[in-house]
């Protein structure tokens, strides 16, 4: 994992322009990269913000997280947690790299889901056209991510989004999201 780390944190150093400015951030130190690897593995605790910003400058351990995200040699469970970490730096680089991932359906269910959720908690109505084409995914898991997610966003976008998928949707559970949802925001736009 470490050498992992170190390989996206150098990939980047790589990939930034040559004539970038001093107070771009640093990367983070080994010890750093480690804690940061125990927080992401860490079997029944959910890291906190400030565990995450306690690792260093902030931008620094953003940059390590998308670096996790995008290392396609890294197990799919790291990389999912690496992009709920993110919604922890909502800024645009993060989003970029959220939006990279949601631009890859191919990607496996457990990265699909973390992206869908992430965008939408941490960036709300901006991942809508995002997160929108996956109610048609053919993962019942994955489209049930995204019912979730609309719902989250919450917006009338969100709910016609919802309301076309549901006619379309056979698998009782992503059918029973998606009613939830839909009847959630009707009932929230009755009281407004």
């Amino acid at each position: 994992m470490r050498r992992s780390l170190r390989t996206c944190v150098v990939v980047l150093a790589l990939l930034a322009p040559a004539g970038a400015a001093a107070d771009e951030p640093a990367a983070l130190p080994d010890a750093a990269l480690e804690r940061l690897s125990g927080l992401l593995r860490a079997y029944e605790h959910q890291p906190t913000a400030e565990e995450f910003a306690a690792l260093g400058e902030r931008d620094a351990v953003r940059d390590a997280l998308i670096g996790i995200v995008g290392d396609e040699a890294e197990v799919a469970l790291l990389r999912g947690r690496a992009i709920v970490a993110l919604g922890y730096f909502p800024d645009d680089a993060t989003r970029r790299a959220i939006e990279g991932v949601l631009d890859r359906p191919e990607l496996s269910d457990i990265i699909l889901r973390r992206a869908i959720e992430t965008m939408a908690h941490a960036f709300r109505e901006v991942g809508l056209s995002h997160i929108s084409p996956y109610l048609d995914d053919e993962r019942s898991d994955v489209r049930e991510a995204a019912a979730l997610a609309l719902g989250e966003i919450g917006t009338p976008a969100a709910l016609r989004a919802l309301r076309r998928r549901l006619d379309r949707e056979r698998t009782d559970a992503v059918r029973a999201a998606i009613e939830h949802e839909v009847r959630r925001l009707e009932d929230a736009a009755a009281v407004e």
